[in-house]
């Protein structure tokens, strides 16, 4: 099968959620032997992000107002029907129209068109707007949770039958491993408001006036949308939270080994990645009980409303409290992960391809 991946969400080593799927899913698609892969990357891409083994097209939207639209309608990649197949991991394609080949398109979520208050307005008007458009010539989709699929079905119309949900993986570098020094509260994401930065550090704050903890909360992430409207810390309190910034990988497969927990009580998440990752270096873990969460976590993290402060605040007294719960969690967290992997997401994505290239009708 001759396969083209849309990679151009990556320009740096610099990966949140979706662009660790891009890339973990590239990687591991290389592997297969009956593949003949190439990716539409942009040219400012370092070459060392892709595959030695892939072919390349580099593909330069020009962009009007800070968008590549009308590149997608005027000017999209050349070739785009000397394929098989198409696949874009994103709800962004470099074309505006249905190609030769066939066409596959991931969802990672809905977050513009269900939350529009926590995103930009150019992302909302596209997900109100666009989007609908581009779903007409895609052949099947890809939703990284059973969550976002009914969130296809509700919000799109699109027919169950017309998608595949394929759970995201988690990368063998993340695994357990001997804690040292000082014990920390841990929260990573990009710092935005959808991400609950607001309420992790109301919770924390209580804690601490309190005196039911004494741990620091450490806080991983790059500034995102509104960062500095939710990362506000009392001045009596700015000594106990840290901001680390970006961190590479290793250094937050070191965070997470060493925290006493580690808190992401999102409000919405398509998948929810760092879950995951947190429960394979043997962090106990509390999350949202809403959207993908409760799906990605099972039975082996503590479930919150994230809209309740006093609910963060009580998950986070008990794992400070009950060491044998921790022990509990981690153990489960290590088990829960190890049923995630890149390989099985590659190998389930893989046999996506074959029915939609093989099918009459998708």
């Amino acid at each position: 099968m001759k396969i083209a991946i849309t990679v151009e969400a990556l320009k740096d080593g610099h990966f949140a959620g979706v662009q660790q799927y891009i890339h973990n899913l590239i990687h591991r698609l290389a592997d297969s032997r009956d593949l003949d892969l190439t990716l539409i990357a942009s040219p400012q891409s370092p070459r060392s992000l892709f595959p030695d083994n892939a072919g390349m097209i580099y593909h330069s939207p020009a962009e009007v107002l800070g968008s590549g639209l009308l590149s997608a309608v005027f000017a999209p990649p050349r070739c785009l029907s000397g394929f098989d197949l198409i696949h874009c991991p994103t709800v962004t394609a470099p074309f505006f129209f249905r190609p030769g080949a066939k066409v596959v398109m991931t969802v990672h979520d809905l977050v513009p068109l269900l939350f529009p208050e926590w995103q930009t307005r150019r992302r909302v008007l596209y997900f109100k707007h666009i989007l609908k458009h581009r779903f007409r010539f895609v052949d099947r989709f890809i939703a990284v949770s059973h969550s976002t699929g009914r969130d296809l079905v509700r919000h799109f119309r699109i027919p169950e039958h017309r998608i595949d949900v394929i759970h995201e993986g988690v990368s063998e570098q993340f695994e357990p491993g001997a804690a040292s020094g000082e014990a920390f509260i841990l929260a990573v994401s990009t710092l935005e408001p959808r991400k609950n930065f607001k309420r992790i550090i109301e919770a924390f704050v209580n804690l601490r006036k309190t005196e039911k903890t004494r741990d620091r909360l450490v806080i991983v992430g790059k500034e995102g949308w509104l960062f500095d409207e939710i990362v506000r810390v009392p001045p009596a309190f700015q000594d106990d939270v840290v901001f680390t910034g970006y961190v590479s990988e290793l250094e937050l497969i070191r965070l997470f080994q060493a925290a006493r927990c580690f808190v992401y009580p999102s409000m919405y998440e398509g998948f929810g990645l760092p879950v995951l990752e947190a429960m394979a270096c043997g962090c106990p873990v509390i999350t949202s009980n809403t959207s993908s969460m409760p799906e990605v976590a099972g039975d082996a993290a503590l479930l919150v409303d994230p809209y309740e402060v006093a609910d963060i605040e009580d998950a986070i007294c008990r794992l400070t409290d009950e060491p044998a719960l921790c022990a509990e969690l981690s153990a489960k967290g290590i088990q829960r992960a190890s049923e995630f992997s890149w390989r099985r997401t590659a190998r389930q994505t893989l046999d996506v391809y074959r029915k939609t290239v093989t099918a009459d009708d998708v």
